[in-house]
């Protein structure tokens, strides 16, 4: 990392994780500039940044300008961005329509990689996100004190070899699965969206798979789990998560997995 004190950019999706980039860059004394896309975020963050602008998603010379304005060099794309958003009715100035364009298919990782190409051609450097988010991607292992079951650690095996299978086509890097059966593929609805689907369905003692996309480019969008997936979980009475030992992001980690041993939720990196 730069020893540089250039403000940090963070361009702030939803989610815990785009503060736990500025907590990191505010240790290091590097001052913090954010761009929000919706309001909730935008709030909190002009909290705890020096300066903070919101715009629409599809704003992207706006996004760059007040970034160059402001001093940025590196940039940091963190926070969950809903894949749904592709489908609404976006408000693109010029240089965001240039990104579209750019994305000839209009998946997640084609549409984001058009955008750090943007951020690059503008003078940005663009920065892994596991450089600002610390050692929170757990290797292989139960983390924490709850066992899976036998049938609970067959399913998160079996959910985890088709994960591998499909993760590289933008979708099914979230799957439920009960008893050898895939209940529910994340798609366009989000990962969220795709587990109340499946646990519905499944009922009690279904498990949820999440893995990286393979080759995942560190940059954006990093698979994770937190607080929010565990407590999800368990209001549907599910077993467990297995996910990709090395890629996939824990967020808050104490605090997850003392709410999952709590609730008798497996953790379980494969």
């Amino acid at each position: 990392m730069s020893s540089v004190k250039s403000p940090l950019g963070i361009l702030a999706g939803s989610g815990d994780l785009p503060f736990i980039v500025a907590e990191t860059a505010r240790k290091q004394s590097i001052p913090v500039v954010s761009v929000c896309f919706d309001k909730e975020t935008h709030d909190k963050m002009k909290k705890v940044v020096d300066d903070t602008a919101i715009y629409k998603l599809g704003q992207a010379g706006k996004t760059i300008k007040f970034l160059k304005k402001s001093g940025v060099e590196r940039v940091v794309m963190i926070g969950k961005i809903a894949k749904k958003v592709v489908f609404r009715d976006l408000m693109f100035d010029t240089t965001g329509l240039k990104i579209m364009a750019r994305a000839i298919v209009k998946s997640d990782s084609a549409i984001m990689t058009s955008i750090m190409k943007e951020l690059e051609s503008a003078g940005l450097i663009v920065e892994k996100q596991t450089d600002w988010i610390g050692d929170v991607m757990p290797g292989k292992g139960v983390i924490g004190k709850v066992e899976p079951s036998k049938r609970g650690l067959e399913d998160m095996k079996f959910g985890m070899k088709l994960c591998s299978y499909l993760a590289g086509e933008d979708v099914g890097q979230t799957m439920i699965v009960k008893e050898g059966v895939i209940v529910a593929v994340e798609a366009v609805e989000g990962t969220d969206e795709a587990i109340e689907r499946g646990c519905r369905l499944a009922g009690k003692g279904a498990v949820m798979v999440k893995m990286s996309r393979p080759n995942q480019d560190l940059r954006f969008d990093i698979p994770a789990i937190g607080v929010g997936t565990v407590e999800q979980l368990k209001n549907h009475k599910a077993e467990g998560i297995g996910f990709e030992a090395g890629g996939v992001v824990i967020v808050n980690m104490a605090e997850t997995i003392a709410t999952a041993d709590a609730a008798g939720i497996a953790l379980v990196a494969l």
